[in-house]
């Protein structure tokens, strides 16, 4: 049980580097007047690219190589989290009108549900001979 709570911590401290990339490129285009939703494309594959070396070494510390299978899963999984986030980002942001920075942390938040749920069960799996 002690193993899991470590995991989830290690995921969720990724999790917040990701995140604080993912902001820092988001804020840094929307200042250079990049239209919003082409800046969360950008931003969030960059910290895709850092969530998946960063969990794949340090969270689920994968020592075999990686393969192409893993990487392509790990994309999926965070390419239908990145079209779950952007929908909410123009829901909150164009029907709801709040302000980019509350509708980009709500987005995110919601992302984040959905991603862990897809990297633990989809992506980053025990296999048998890990066990």
């Amino acid at each position: 049980m002690k193993r899991k709570f470590i995991i989830f911590g290690k995921f969720a401290a990724v999790g917040g580097v990701n995140t604080c990339i993912d902001f820092l490129v988001y804020t840094l285009l929307a200042v250079l007047s990049v239209n919003y939703l082409i800046a969360q494309c950008i931003s969030y594959i960059c910290g895709l690219l850092n969530s998946y070396f960063m969990n794949r070494a340090w969270t689920f510390k994968r020592k075999e190589k990686a393969n192409w299978q893993e990487f392509f899963r790990f994309v999926c999984v965070n390419a239908l989290t990145l079209l779950i986030t952007m929908l909410f980002l123009q829901l909150f942001y164009t029907e709801h009108h709040w302000s980019l920075a509350a509708s980009k942390f709500a987005a995110t938040v919601i992302g984040v549900f959905i991603n862990f749920i897809g990297t633990k069960f989809f992506v980053f799996t025990k296999k048998a001979s890990d066990v």
